[in-house]
């Protein structure tokens, strides 16, 4: 899912982040010996749960967004890449980027016995834990505030001088994180592919400036081939903003969304576009080796993308193959805060998309910038008779699983 500008955080977790230093986080303690619940998964609409959460009464997890994916060469069992993640309880700690877990999954269920996967290259725990989270990706080096700081420009002392741009680095203020945005399947291997941008968020105010892809190894834990293929210090555009990467005929996909005329919460017009590249780590490293579709046919302009929608209104999307249940390629539309919807579906990662189905997810408890968002699907769990999305839920500042009839 391309990251949505209305992707914000509380003024509660920015209180937290003043609290708390983020170098520790990687540092948290474990916990001791527990037994785990015996429940592994319930009915939608449910929360996602792991271990650490139902280990004892006190113990709490704050996710902000969850991707699913089965894990290759491990039938019956998922990765869970969840986005920014407060915990508190027994232990405390945050996370503002990717965490992980895996565990068990039944189709048409919603997981809630998933274990917390330690930070790599840490070794991967040999079975049910009660561990808390921990850092998933590294936190970017090199991003700076999205203002320049003091500098010597134009009105400088010299002429010719370069203004000077502060880190984006200000405890309490201003961070800077690798957010998910999705993840596939490498076709024919044993390794998922990690789509996620980097951004400097200070306060309300966040600069997506790169976007990148990372391999995952999940038998050894181990993350590799690690690059980013847009960079832009000043802000990507929204083309290069890429999440939900698909596989399919020998190239990898990826989608981005924009809303161009916002009022009053919601989208009232905007666009989604594709982007695709030869599904071959030489390729996706390389930013000209990108195409865009544009009124049927590719081009290597970024800025001469079309929508693939016919009257698209996103806050944000996220596309995933549910071909294994029939259903082809689906995209999920959000609208705004008010939990409004829309599904499409096409029989190709290109298209033609047609909408399908439209709806309302049940958030609550919206208050600030603290919204309903995050809508995703998840083939694994999703069935011939239901798509399983997960969405934000502000009520409870957790991740919820619903099923919504095709």
């Amino acid at each position: 899912m391309a990251r949505s500008p209305m992707r914000r955080r509380s003024g509660a977790w920015l209180a937290f982040i003043a609290a708390a230093a983020l170098t520790a986080v990687l540092l948290t303690p474990l916990l001791g010996p527990s037994t785990p619940s015996p429940v592994t998964d319930a009915a939608p609409p449910s929360r996602v749960l792991s271990r650490y959460e139902t280990a004892a009464p006190g113990n709490r997890v704050d996710r902000d967004c969850g991707f699913s994916a089965e894990l290759p060469g491990d039938p019956g069992r998922a990765l869970w890449l969840f986005c920014d993640t407060v915990w508190s309880g027994a232990h405390r700690g945050l996370w503002m980027g990717a965490t992980a877990a895996s565990g068990p999954f039944r189709p048409g269920r919603v997981p809630t016995a998933l274990t917390e996967i330690p930070a790599p290259p840490a070794a991967p725990r040999p079975g049910p834990s009660p561990h808390p989270p921990q850092g998933m990706l590294p936190t970017p080096p090199g991003l700076i505030l999205p203002a320049p700081g003091p500098g010597t420009g134009p009105a400088g002392p010299g002429p010719g001088a370069q203004a000077t741009y502060q880190p984006c680095r200000i405890p309490g203020q201003a961070y800077s994180a690798s957010w998910a945005s999705g993840m596939a399947r490498l076709p024919g291997t044993r390794t998922l592919l990690i789509a996620y941008t980097d951004v400097c968020v200070r306060g309300q105010v966040i600069s997506t400036q790169g976007f990148g892809l990372v391999s995952y190894r999940p038998a050894a834990n181990a993350l590799g081939g690690q690059v980013r293929v847009f960079t832009a210090p000043h802000g990507l555009p929204f083309q290069h903003n890429l999440g939900s990467p698909v596989f399919a005929g020998g190239h990898l996909y990826l989608y981005a969304s924009v809303c161009d005329d916002q009022a009053f919460g919601t989208c009232r017009g905007g666009r989604v576009t594709l982007a695709r590249v030869r599904a071959d780590p030489g390729a996706w490293a390389t930013a000209s080796a990108y195409e865009y579709w544009s009124a049927g046919r590719w081009t290597t302009d970024a800025s001469r993308a079309q929508s693939v929608l016919y009257g698209a209104a996103p806050t944000g999307v996220h596309v995933a193959d549910y071909s294994r249940v029939g259903k082809g390629y689906a995209l999920i539309e959000q609208h705004g805060v008010n939990g409004d919807f829309r599904i499409w579906r096409a029989p190709s990662p290109a298209g033609p998309w047609r909408p399908a189905r439209s709806g309302r997810m049940p958030c609550g408890g919206q208050s600030g910038v603290d919204l309903c968002r995050a809508y995703i699907g998840h083939p694994e769990l999703s069935t011939g008779s239901d798509l399983l999305m997960s969405y934000y839920n502000p009520a409870d500042d957790h991740i919820r699983v619903a099923a919504v009839p095709w």
